[in-house]
């Protein structure tokens, strides 16, 4: 049983006629003939008897009507949300893991609420999944700590913050408004296991001074890094200050002139939309450091 002898069937039971049905089906009268005829040996009954009118169902016909219509109607509306859905404008965004940490909370899902009209999708990655998650997804807007060297992708948006330290109140050095590298000889340090550019010329900075890294801890770790902090340890830190805790400070470091870079990146050839320009500007916004 076909969905198209459904289709016929119900065509027949509404036209009364062979050939008034195989008009609004757009096939021949033979067609549907030849279908129905099909349908009928499969369920062993007689659907359809001719009269002077044109077709009348039999007593088999209409208890088969009332059970294919239904049935029939319902597929229709599941066609139609699915039409609706891919008819929705769609949003793919590729971002590093720990982003959401430098974003306000409910960022995301209150950028949705004020555009209900837009399906938006996410698919977050480790800085060193880079290349294999933007091309995965497919990915209309791509959020990195690195640059991309595809030439599938166009820089849409670059933020940069110098990159400092963190560490207790409590911690002697807190009482300087300043530090230098030659501050934290041995003292416990903490980074990050991130993957990208700005890492990596940190560790080399560190290495130049004789420093050693202690702990290497990721985004998700940001409680034992608070708990470490607290012990005395110091870590790199290129965010916002307020969104310490009250009793952790952040501290430059003269000699350490580097930056943590932020950029976002859409697919090159795709037209970026007034929306995706308000959400790149909303992201630059609360990345922004003080």
């Amino acid at each position: 049983m076909e969905y198209k002898q459904l289709e016929f069937f119900l065509a027949v039971c509404e036209q009364k006629s062979f050939s008034r049905a195989a008009e609004v089906c757009y096939v021949s009268q033979q067609a549907i003939s030849k279908s129905l005829a099909n349908l009928e040996q499969e369920l062993g009954v007689q659907l359809f008897v001719r009269n002077s009118g044109g077709v009348a169902l039999t007593e088999a016909g209409r208890l088969f009507e009332q059970q294919v219509r239904p049935h029939l109607n319902e597929r229709d509306e599941i066609l139609l949300q699915l039409h609706r859905f891919h008819a929705q404008p769609q949003l793919r965004i590729g971002y590093f893991m720990g982003l959401l940490q430098e974003l306000p909370p409910h960022f995301f899902p209150q950028f949705q609420r004020l555009h209900p009209e837009l399906k938006l999708h996410y698919h977050s990655y480790t800085d060193n999944e880079r290349s294999r998650s933007y091309r995965n997804y497919d990915c209309d807007l791509v959020i990195t700590t690195s640059p991309l060297t595809s030439s599938d992708f166009v820089r849409l948006a670059r933020s940069e913050s110098a990159i400092g330290v963190i560490l207790s109140r409590e911690d002697p050095l807190a009482q300087r408004d300043a530090l230098a590298l030659a501050d934290l000889k041995n003292i416990p340090l903490i980074t990050l296991n991130t993957e990208n550019q700005s890492q990596a010329r940190l560790l080399e900075c560190l290495q130049k001074y004789g420093l050693t890294v202690d702990s290497v801890l990721g985004d998700a770790d940001w409680e034992l890094t608070v708990d470490l902090l607290r012990q005395g340890f110091v870590s790199f830190y290129a965010g916002k200050e307020s969104a310490l805790p009250e009793d952790i400070l952040k501290r430059k470091v003269k000699d350490l002139q580097l930056k943590w870079e932020f950029y976002i990146y859409g697919k090159r050839g795709r037209r970026v939309t007034a929306v995706q320009r308000e959400l790149i500007k909303a992201i630059m916004a609360a990345v922004a450091t003080e």
